[in-house]
C-alpha cells in the first residue's frame, strides 16, 4: 500500500516506471488517466473521481500520466494534494519534474524506484550543503521564523535530489523521512529542517 499520500515517478508512462514494490498493490483498485498536457478542466474532472467512494476497499489509487502541467492546473491540483481525499491516493507520472511549481513538488514523494532525473538548478540549496552545521541552524533559525515557504521547498527538493544518487543507508532514511513530514498538518518544520541540517552530510567545495 502507498503510505505517501501521492507519488511522483518520472517516465514516460505508469508501466516504464515498473513501479510494483512493496508500496503498491497492483490488485488495487485504480485509474490510469492520460493527458499530453493536464489542464484545469482535467483537474476538475480528476478532483470529482477522487472524492467519489472506491467500488470496492477502502482506497483507489488514481495515476495521471502527463508530458506537461499547465500553471492553472498546477494551483488546482495543489488544492486537492494539499487537502487529499482519505479515500484516495495519487501517482503523477512524468519525464522530468521541470515546469513544476515548487509548491507541487513539496505535496509529492519521489520514491527511490522511479529512476533518478536530472538535477534542478538550485544554488540555495548547494549552498546549504557545502555549509557548516553552525550556519545551516542559522539558515534554518531564519527561514522558519519567516516562514520563507520557497526555501523551505528548495532545501527539500535538494534533499531529495541528493538522496536519489545514494544508496539507501541508516543517515538517507533519516531523511527522507525528514522529507515526508514536512508535508505534515501541524508538524514543527523548525525540528525537521535542523534535523536534516544535522544529517546531511556536508560536501567541501572543489577549489579550481
Amino acid at each position: 500500500m502507498i503510505r505517501h499520500h501521492a507519488l511522483l515517478l518520472y517516465g514516460k508512462s505508469f508501466a516504464e516506471c515498473a513501479y510494483f514494490t512493496s508500496d503498491f498493490d497492483a490488485t488495487l483498485e485504480h485509474e490510469i488517466f492520460h493527458y499530453e498536457t493536464l489542464t484545469i478542466g482535467d483537474v476538475r474532472k480528476i478532483i470529482t473521481t477522487a472524492f467519489s467512494k472506491p467500488l470496492q476497499g477502502d482506497t483507489k489509487i488514481m495515476i495521471i500520466e502527463t508530458q506537461t502541467i499547465a500553471l492553472e492546473a498546477q494551483h488546482a491540483l495543489l488544492k486537492v494534494l494539499e487537502e487529499p481525499p482519505l479515500s484516495t491516493k495519487f501517482i503523477i507520472v512524468m519525464s522530468s519534474p521541470e515546469g513544476l511549481l515548487p509548491t507541487l513538488l513539496s505535496r509529492v514523494m519521489t520514491p527511490f524506484e522511479s529512476g533518478r532525473h536530472p538535477r534542478i538548478t538550485n544554488s540555495f540549496f548547494t549552498i546549504f550543503q557545502t555549509s557548516s552545521y553552525a550556519a545551516r541552524i542559522e539558515v534554518i533559525t531564519r527561514i522558519t521564523k519567516d516562514k520563507n515557504v520557497n526555501q523551505i521547498d528548495l532545501i527539500r527538493d535538494g534533499v531529495l535530489w541528493y538522496l536519489e544518487q545514494q544508496p539507501i543507508s541508516v543517515s538517507s532514511a533519516v531523511l527522507l523521512d525528514c522529507v515526508a513530514k514536512l508535508n505534515t498538518r501541524g508538524a514543527s518544520k523548525k525540528m525537521l529542517l535542523e534535523e536534516i541540517a544535522l544529517t546531511l552530510p556536508i560536501v567541501v567545495p572543489v577549489s579550481k
